[in-house]
């Protein structure tokens, strides 16, 4: 008994088995969101700044890098990076997810 190895797929098969494997990158990509943190200046006027940028990840973790490199975390959760801007004095932290207004729901299109 001869073996026979199947034929290449053909350009339908191969265009499908693309859309599903950009459909499973969709699915499983990370979120991204900013860390800002909010400060007083000497006038008393608020300010902010991006201090760091993070991926959120299905199980709730998150990898943050602050901007100026001065760190990177591993985390439970994307909350806990504006906690840790929120420990500065006179800084709040907190997360936004640039595409969260958009159909993406913060994955990354």
């Amino acid at each position: 008994m001869a073996t026979e190895t199947p034929p290449p797929p053909g350009p339908e098969q191969e265009g499908d088995f693309r859309r599903e494997v950009h459909a499973l990158v969709n699915a499983t990509a990370p979120r991204l969101f900013a860390v800002v943190e909010e400060y007083a200046t000497e006038d008393g006027h608020r300010d902010a700044r991006v201090a760091a940028w993070g991926l959120a990840h299905d199980d709730g973790s998150a990898q943050v890098a602050a901007l100026d490199g001065g760190f990177r975390m591993s985390l439970r959760n994307p909350e806990r990076a504006a906690q840790f801007i929120s420990m500065r004095p006179g800084s709040v932290g907190s997360l936004v997810w640039p595409q969260a207004e958009s159909d993406t729901g913060g994955r990354l299109a």
